[in-house]
């Protein structure tokens, strides 16, 4: 619950949330020593925030989510206006060079500022808010220090790209019936959108025949992409539906029309986007090296269909994340949607975000899962939905119609939490709020609280632009050459001991404080066993609990393919020989130059990385580039040991994700830079360097030039024959020109064709020693297709164990 403090109290109270001061409504001003502290677990009976444009609600909401990072819980952040990106605008300095940076131009002219003086206002104002908040700058390095926020910007390269129309993943887990058929329904109306089609689950052909795909997939436990959805819809592995034959119900010519229309999504160069970048797989988005992430799914780009379409898979993938954890009554991971106006209505309207989010209201309690909802039309809202709401905050509304559609909705939340509300003394309260001043109505409470917001830790400069998301996130998309590996969890932070799953706050080896996150995150066994071991940087010495104590190797079943990788290195002396497990993938991606020529270049790419913890994506972008020989299937050496096979590789069906997830890498980071002179239509050659390539494009361009001129001879000459005359840069001249039979006409005929002559032909040659110096760097993009995989699956690596260590042998 929220609790009023005394004043010396300590704001960073582990799993609490420090949302402000109470505020007395009768003398209107804040009270310095009640400060309202809320219980992050109180969240998980989900949250409703309400408030007009200008009533603080979007600073509050960034609070909060601060507050979220803050105590190292993962968010999902649904940012359909562009506000939430603010969140990574955190200056610890407050040095107004960065305020100058971010700040909007146009507040400054408001206020008849330069950016440089409105820059130090802001410097000054954070500063004094800050402190009147009994906040310090100090506070922003520990946000900075304890999460990290990545914007993904689906549809668009913008952001973080987002791989949506790529995979229609099957469920991870068996659902029931019932929610199998919910996420299906969903799905199938969100695609549908796609194609303005209305998508009616009962009466639509469309829908009907996607969802019977749909369910046939996933139910063998096989994965759909549009493009193999567009196949079967043609030639579809079913042969009736319901009490009819396919052809009766959905004759084939038909088909093959309703198949065009989705190709043409699919070809459409404004969806090329919508299958490029990182999966949707919150499994591995949430938690990064074992920091907790929040992940900002920028929506304010798109139209209103593809915003329904996004919205309902992400919700989808949310409900099915959810569902795979263990129950806890911890706050797990929080999802946040800044404005649900047409995503939650009221009854009869359903639109293909609404299944999904009723459910999540319904079933996420349990697992731990806090859902908090934000909205600044609260007449428009489904508010039986609501009725699952524990926390409502309620801030300045604009007209009397919000505020008594409000309370009837607060009044059914109390009800069905078995709690009072008093609806007259609200309504007098919600009349009289101002800026920044909230009702906090929470049922763990008896009675409603008034305060005033905290100071946000963040810059809040207002909605961004895709080309101030991509500023931010170009670190992220194009990250430094060498980076250092972030050490993992379970890892002590003092001494690097291996934690076990019983560690609290001592570490066994040192005994000192071991997290790299608030200790109270901890307290939940099944979230510390869901987080990633540290990968080291060399053969890990912690692999030595997991070395087998017999010599036998690993029992794996058929379909997981295994290499051994040669041992080169000499065997120092008494030394054990140990095989270490990484993931091995080869291929040979190929580029093409020239589709038209048929030009094309192929790479070799061999690389080895450390496996994953279960359910974790593959850090391929860490792997360590392999220059031996190609390993064998089976040619381990005699007498050695054996470490164990981690899960993630030790059945077939999670090898072969596994080698996707190692496609989509290759296609996604794999380019090939070259030089571009698109006017003379040049490329550059792989590994041919930028001079060689000028020189290149200026003798093309000296051709080009010289042809042009002789055009221009040939223009020019009739002009020059019919006034007496000869070109200037004619080899061959005239000997005599009879001036006593010019007049000054004539003449002056003769110095104005010269001067047109000379003028254009220095502008052809000026043009073409333009051309000549251009030369700009590109990045070709390998298709998915030329992606060829030659050799993938569980690779062992030798090592050398003496006395003082473990070295590897096959380098």
């Amino acid at each position: 619950m929220a609790d009023a403090t005394p004043a010396a109290f300590d704001i960073e109270k582990p799993d609490c949330f420090y949302l402000g001061r109470e505020y007395d409504l009768e003398k209107r001003v804040v009270l310095p020593d009640k400060y309202v502290m809320y219980d992050a677990r109180d969240l998980t009976t989900h949250g409703v925030v309400v408030g007009m444009t200008g009533s603080g609600k979007t600073g509050l909401c960034i609070s909060l989510l601060e507050e979220a990072a803050i105590d190292g819980i993962p968010c999902v952040i649904i940012d359909p206006k562009g506000d939430l990106t603010n969140l990574l605008l955190q200056f610890p300095d407050l040095d107004p060079k960065h305020y100058q940076e971010w700040l909007n131009e146009d507040d400054a002219r408001r206020k008849g500022l330069t950016p440089e003086q409105y820059a130090n206002e802001l410097s000054d104002q954070w500063r004094k808010g800050l402190a009147d908040s009994a906040q310090t700058p100090e506070r922003i390095t520990h946000l900075k220090a304890s999460s990290d926020q990545r914007i993904y910007t689906p549809g668009s390269e913008a952001g973080l790209p987002l791989s949506i129309l790529g995979v229609f993943a099957a469920p991870k887990v068996k659902l029931p019936r019932e929610e199998l058929t919910q996420k299906i329904a969903a799905t199938a109306t969100a695609l549908l959108g796609l194609t303005n089609i209305t998508a009616d689950p009962v009466q639509s052909r469309e829908h009907i025949l996607i969802s019977q795909l749909l369910l046939h997939a996933w139910t063998a436990g096989r994965d759909l992409d549009l493009p193999l959805l567009i196949r079967e819809i043609e030639h579809p592995p079913i042969s009736t539906v319901g009490a009819y034959s396919l052809e009766t119900f959905f004759p084939s010519k038909d088909r093959v029309k309703f198949a065009s229309m989705l190709n043409n999504v699919l070809a459409s160069p404004t969806f090329t986007t919508w299958t490029m970048g990182e999966p949707l797989d919150l499994a591995a988005m949430l938690y990064r090296n074992g920091r907790p992430q929040q992940l900002i799914f920028y929506i304010a780009h798109l139209d209103d269909t593809q915003r329904m379409f996004f919205t309902t898979l992400l919700l989808e993938e949310m409900l099915a994340w959810t569902r795979r954890q263990p129950g806890t009554t911890n706050l797990r991971a929080l999802l946040y949607f800044d404005e649900v106006f047409g995503y939650l209505p009221p009854h009869p309207a359903n639109p293909p975000s609404k299944g999904p989010l009723l459910t999540l209201l319904k079933q996420a309690r349990a697992f731990g899962v806090g859902i908090l909802l934000a909205t600044q039309n609260p007449v428009d809202l489904d508010y039986k939905a609501l009725s699952n709401a524990g926390t409502w905050l309620v801030g300045k509304l604009q007209t009397d119609r919000d505020k008594a559609r409000l309370l009837e909705g607060m009044e059914s939340a109390a009800a069905e939490h078995g709690t009072l509300t008093d609806r007259a003394k609200l309504d007098s309260i919600i009349s009289a709020l101002g800026n920044r001043i909230f009702l906090l109505h929470d049922i763990h409470r008896p009675e409603p609280l008034l305060f005033q917001s905290r100071w946000a830790l963040s810059f809040l400069r207002g909605p961004m632009t895709r080309e101030q998301v991509s500023r931010l996130m170009e670190p992220l998309k194009n990250p430094p050459a060498t980076a250092a590996p972030p050490m993992a969890i379970l890892v002590c932070a003092q001494c690097g001991a291996d934690l076990g799953p019983d560690v609290t706050d001592h570490c066994p080896r040192c005994g000192e404080y071991p997290w790299l996150v608030p200790q109270s995150r901890l307290q939940d066994k099944a979230f510390r066993q869901s987080l990633p071991r540290a990968a080291a940087s060399v053969a890990p010495e912690t692999a030595d609990a997991k070395l087998a104590a017999d010599r036998l190797p690993p029992v794996l079943p058929g379909n997981v393919q295994q290499f051994y990788l040669p041992s080169i290195r000499p065997r120092p002396k008494d030394a054990q020989l140990e095989y270490h497990p990484l993931v091995l993938g080869f291929a040979n991606v190929v580029f093409i130059l020239d589709k038209h020529k048929g030009t094309e270049h192929s790479e070799s790419v061999r690389m080895l990385a450390k496996a994953a913890a279960s359910g974790h994506p593959t850090a391929w972008d860490a792997a360590e580039v392999y220059g031996g020989s190609v390993p064998e299937a089976a040619a381990a050496e005699p007498n050695a040991r054996w470490a164990g096979v981690p899960e993630s590789l030790d059945t077939g069906r999670k090898v072969k994700a596994l080698e996707k997830a190692f496609v989509e890498h290759l296609y996604t980071t794999h380019k090939l830079s070259l030089w571009e002179n698109r006017t003379l239509g040049l490329l550059s050659a792989p590994g041919e360097s930028e001079a060689a390539f000028r020189g290149r494009c200026r003798a093309a361009a000296d051709m080009e030039k010289k042809q042009a001129l002789e055009m221009e001879k040939v223009k020019f000459r009739p002009k020059f024959e019919a006034l007496d005359l000869t070109l200037p840069d004619e080899a061959h001249a005239k000997t005599a020109e009879t001036a006593e039979a010019d007049d000054a006409r004539q003449e002056e005929k003769r110095n104005k064709v010269r001067t047109d002559y000379i003028s254009k032909t220095g502008e052809i040659a000026e043009k073409w020693k333009r051309i000549g110096e251009e030369a700009a760097a590109i990045q070709v993009k390998p298709r998915k297709t030329d992606v060829h995989v030659t050799h993938f699956g569980l690779g062992w690596a030798p090592y050398w164990r003496t006395t003082g260590g473990t070295a590897p042998a096959y380098q």
